[in-house]
């Protein structure tokens, strides 16, 4: 790992971590999607409704996330589980988000996560993950290909306030 990683501990989220995870995934959102997503929808995003969307998931039991934590806190967090892709069976496994706090970008959090995820993954049974990544997203494409994922050709394409966003899957094997 590199010289500037630090000291990394993960567990499972907890609905008491709900507040936690929506921040993060604010602050993430807004700093790795200015000049992407409308500034109008980033500056929109509420960490106090996103804490209830992870208050909901994690007490219900939908998400399986789990939590990098370090000196600060929590520093990031991986959501994963079985493929939503209505294009891949049961062997296919999914990272439906990854996201760290912008302070703590670059210090192999991320990669920690990733690898946390795929392995758990492959313990459930899969044989192969996939994540979906926004086109623009140069940073988190680059860091997917380090991380052994591989773009496929196809594109798909949802909108935020009128404003096109394209995203490609990413995939790679776990055995």
């Amino acid at each position: 790992m590199p010289s500037n990683t630090t000291t990394i501990a993960l567990r499972a989220a907890t609905p008491a971590d709900a507040a936690a995870i929506a921040a993060i995934h604010v602050a993430s959102w807004r700093a790795t999607y200015a000049g992407i997503m409308p500034a109008s929808f980033l500056a929109a995003l509420s960490v106090e409704q996103r804490t209830g969307f992870w208050y909901r998931a994690l007490t219900a039991g939908d998400a399986n996330v789990t939590i990098a934590c370090g000196a600060d806190g929590v520093t990031g967090w991986v959501a994963y589980g079985p493929t939503r892709d209505t294009d891949k069976d049961r062997s296919w496994g999914e990272i439906g988000a990854i996201y760290l706090h912008p302070a703590h970008c670059g210090k192999g959090i991320g990669a920690v996560l990733v690898d946390h995820a795929c392995r758990s993954l492959r313990d459930a049974g899969h044989a192969w993950v996939s994540l979906w990544a926004i086109v623009r997203n140069r940073r988190a494409r680059a860091f997917y290909e380090r991380e052994g994922f591989v773009a496929e050709s196809n594109i798909k394409t949802f909108d935020i306030e009128g404003t096109p966003i394209d995203e490609v899957r990413y995939w790679r094997a776990l055995r």
